[in-house]
């Protein structure tokens, strides 16, 4: 039996596995399995390493098989978005054009639906832009809704914008999502993801007091774990309150900033905010979530192609998106406090420019497919562009301001038409310079290998019988022979 995704054999998880040109549904909690010399085990990283067990050796886990599933629907699609209103406007179009799943949305603003305590509550749901969340479900769009903002009479700090929840109003934060989940899990609204705000291990002293703000303010520079216990006091009083409306609900922890890597701080740079959510899981809140969001964004280096973050690789320029660095890195701390059943979702994924060129938005589209390769292979369920449309923060948007698609939004919908109904395989480590990933088709019509030139130096590549390589944009490359792979990524289609 070969695991068809970079998840373990964990008690209580759901493993795909691809047995006759079938997908079955594997619901685990207790068997006996036995895994010979030729065995696979996955890590915690999202890589597959091969097993060390002689021929004769076995390997007992403990496994129930409850149910198996017939052609069981596939695994949702990892495409998303990030819209700031869900509408024509805004790209819906374009977003369901392009064969997106998910959107990440701010949806609802605790400070205007409850401006004032009153004894029973009031809300004002007449402020909530509900045709959005319409809008979504209509279209077959899953909307990752965002909670967001304290009314200032549950601020730790009345007058600061970004602050955090008073402790002595979590049982009235959990009346209120309790009650908003009630009115928006159902038709014609269907939300079933609630997230619990945005880029939270953020330091209010790091923001100005009267700022309309971003993020929801729960870091705390004086702690160990930046804040990150503080906020797990908060889930364990969400957490029930939201199941409570919806018990199929699934809670988010609000894209964690993840400012710089505390394994590999670059010189100078202080990387405590990233030990936030090792604070959640220290301080109890392991149980009181569902999935961990966060955000990765790299930035566009001196020339066309080249892609990085130096606060994820120890200060060095290295060619990078981010994800992978991420996500490695909270795979290990969640599987450090054994919370690796924890899924994650990326609602902001981008790469930034400094400036307005041709070189930023062609190297935005090659870093599109190297990006979601990479989550795939991380198993991230989710991973939203941010965003549909400009103006946005350093000239990320997928569409120009006046809806017509930027390149970056052509190797978007490239991308979802070669890595929508695929599972990962393995790293693809055939030729020399050369990295990427393989990937199965879930009907198994075809492998899909995603690569790219590690440095950039054109290396050649020798196409196998029957295959197919395409540019980042799906325009047909060659059918046979040698293609040359740079920075830009080349899908390749074989048998």
């Amino acid at each position: 039996m070969k695991l068809s995704t970079p998840s373990q054999c964990r008690s209580g998880k759901k493993v795909w596995v691809l047995l006759s040109g079938t997908v079955f549904l594997l619901l685990i909690a207790s068997m006996s399995l036995t895994i010979g010399a030729n065995g696979g085990e996955t890590t915690g990283s999202g890589s597959i390493q091969p097993a060390v067990v002689s021929a004769q050796e076995t390997i007992t886990e403990t496994v129930f098989l409850p149910l198996v599933m017939r052609n069981y629907p596939p695994l949702p699609p990892i495409f998303g978005v990030h819209m700031f209103g869900i509408n024509n406007n805004n790209g819906l179009a374009q977003a369901v054009e392009a064969n997106a799943y998910w959107v990440n949305f701010a949806a609802f603003d605790w400070w205007v639906i409850e401006p004032e305590r009153t004894d029973p509550p009031t809300y004002k749901w007449e402020v909530v832009d509900e045709q959005s969340l319409i809008n979504a479900s209509q279209e077959g769009l899953t909307v990752v809704a965002r909670v967001h903002h304290t009314p200032p009479w549950a601020r730790e700090d009345p007058n600061h914008n970004c602050s955090r929840i008073k402790q002595e109003y979590f049982d009235e934060f959990a009346q209120f999502l309790t009650a908003l989940v009630n009115r928006y899990k159902v038709s014609p609204y269907n939300v079933k993801y609630w997230e619990l705000d945005s880029e939270v291990d953020v330091d209010p002293s790091i923001v100005e007091p009267a700022n309309p703000i971003g993020f929801w303010c729960w870091g705390d520079a004086s702690d160990e774990y930046y804040g990150g216990g503080y906020f797990a006091e908060m889930l364990k009083a969400a957490y029930p309150a939201i199941k409570a409306g919806d018990p199929r609900a699934k809670v988010v922890i609000g894209g964690l900033l993840l400012d710089c890597d505390p394994r590999n701080p670059p010189p100078g740079k202080d990387c405590k905010p990233s030990r936030f959510l090792e604070g959640i899981l220290r301080g109890g809140g392991g149980p009181y979530f569902d999935i961990v969001s966060f955000h990765a964004y790299a930035y566009q280096g001196g020339e066309e192609g080249q892609m990085g973050n130096p606060n994820w690789t120890g200060g060095e320029w290295k060619q990078s998106t981010a994800v992978l660095e991420k996500a490695s890195f909270m795979h290990e701390v969640l599987e450090t406090y054994g919370h690796e059943d924890k899924g994650l979702m990326n609602t902001e994924v981008a790469l930034m420019c400094f400036e307005e060129s041709e070189a930023c938005y062609e190297t935005q589209a090659m870093y599109i497919p190297r990006a979601y390769a990479e989550a795939l292979a991380l198993n991230i369920s989710a991973q939203a562009w941010f965003t549909m449309k400009e103006p946005v923060w350093r000239y990320t948007g997928l569409l120009y301001a006046d809806l017509t698609p930027k390149p970056a939004y052509d190797a978007y919908q490239a991308a979802a038409s070669f890595l929508t109904d695929v599972q990962y395989v393995e790293p693809k480590e055939d030729y020399p310079g050369v990295e990427g990933y393989t990937f199965r088709r879930l009907d198994q019509s075809a492998y899909i290998d995603v690569i790219w030139s590690a440095d950039g130096s054109p290396r050649s590549v020798s196409l196998p019988s029957g295959a197919s390589a395409y540019d980042k944009y799906g325009s047909l490359i060659a059918s046979s022979g040698t293609i040359h792979v740079d920075y830009s990524p080349v899908y390749i289609r074989r048998p």
